[in-house]
């Protein structure tokens, strides 16, 4: 049943690529996008984390990496002679995502968007007795113009809380 879903999806997919090509601009720029999360207390002990993603000249791009992750949202038991429970769950994108649309201006490029860091660092198990996860989470909306080809800082991050450094750097090149 999975494989007649998947078959008709795709044939579907197949189907509106030709109407998809129509709407494009013809010779509209494509971009090679990089964006350079660099992490770290010290020079010598930061970690690079570089993500490429090809973005086409005022169209949306967005990049998703990581994966859902549940948590509860709400708990019931029914009393009256069942002790039939019934939890929901809502699941969280934890990870890295990546939104941008991009506008050439001149020789260089106007870049909007944002970016999206977040991990769980543990769980809470309040008095209810359900585990919750704790996220870390970095957010950062983007409106910058950065010159083609040259590394652009667009954050830079001290949390005084947690010691924390972050880093955020995007290189954009013109891919055709």
């Amino acid at each position: 049943m999975l494989a007649r879903h998947v078959l008709l999806a795709a044939v579907a997919w197949t189907a509106l690529l030709p109407l998809h090509a129509q709407n494009l601009k013809e010779g509209s720029p494509i971009y090679k996008v990089e964006i350079n999360f660099r992490d770290g207390n010290e020079a010598g002990a930061t970690t690079d984390r570089r993500y490429t993603l090809l973005a086409m000249e005022s169209r949306r791009t967005v990049f998703k990496a990581g994966s859902k992750n549940p948590a509860v949202t709400e708990t019931t038991q029914q009393q009256a002679g069942n002790a039939v429970a019934s939890t929901q769950f809502t699941y969280l994108d934890v990870g890295v995502n990546i939104d941008c649309l991009l506008q050439a201006v001149g020789a260089k490029v106007a870049m909007q968007g944002s970016l999206d860091l977040s991990n769980i660092t543990g769980e809470t198990t309040p008095v209810t007795g359900v585990r919750n996860p704790v996220i870390r989470q970095t957010k950062l909306s983007v409106d910058a113009v950065v010159e083609l080809g040259k590394p652009t800082v667009l954050a830079s991050i001290d949390d005084p809380l947690t010691s924390r450094k972050l880093q955020v750097e995007a290189t954009i090149t013109k891919a055709n």
